[in-house]
């Protein structure tokens, strides 16, 4: 391994990142190189590692940084964690260890999707029930004005509670992706520090 072929290597590893964000990696370590000079380039490859393990964490890295930028979308969030899975399966670490934390990953996301979906369904329960009502109180009004009234009245008050639910809908959505992404982030760094023995590039 050299200086070439490790940044060749990075940069395959980092094809998912957008473009500037790989020119801005390789930009970084052939300088660390540069200014390590060439007669000290196996050293600064022993410090460095693998490409893969440098990848996973610029992936990490990006995942968090990526979310930051952008706090008030919920999709910043979910992009995250899929760029923070990106970095377990780049990252060098034994396979074992890899698939326990994706299946502990996997079994977050889903108990956070449950809780979204839950969120969502008693959202558009609200307002299709409101509606319902609201219906049913046009279809009795010429026969009995006052329970026409009572369901209308009820029907729209139920589906103002739903489109009320819409944005902290969003506001959950975000704060539980933000949540996941970060908490995977700490432990993907514990783990990978603990596999360099505590070294930081």
């Amino acid at each position: 391994m050299n200086k070439h072929r490790f940044l060749e290597a990075l940069r395959k590893k980092l094809h998912k990142l957008p473009q500037e964000e790989i020119e801005a990696a390789l930009d970084y370590y052939a300088e660390y190189f540069d200014e390590a000079g060439q007669e000290n380039e196996q050293a600064v490859l022993k410090r460095l590692g693998s490409p893969s393990a440098v990848a996973s964490t610029i992936l990490a890295d990006y995942a968090v940084k990526h979310m930051d930028n952008d706090p008030a979308s919920a999709k910043k969030g979910i992009s995250a964690i899929w760029f923070i899975l990106l970095a377990i399966l780049a990252s060098p670490i034994a396979l074992p260890i890899a698939v326990s934390v994706i299946a502990l990953l996997l079994a977050v996301l889903v108990c956070g999707a449950a809780f979204i979906l839950a969120f969502f369904s008693v959202m558009i329960s609200l307002i299709a029930g409101g509606l319902a009502s609201i219906a049913a109180g046009f279809g009795v009004i010429f026969s009995h004005v006052p329970t026409a009234l009572l369901f209308i009245g009820t029907g729209m008050a139920m589906a103002g509670i739903g489109l009320l639910l819409f944005h902290p809908l969003l506001v959950v959505t975000k704060a539980i992706s933000r949540s996941i992404a970060k908490w995977f982030k700490k432990q993907f760094d514990q783990l990978t520090n603990r596999q360099k023995g505590g070294r930081k590039p």
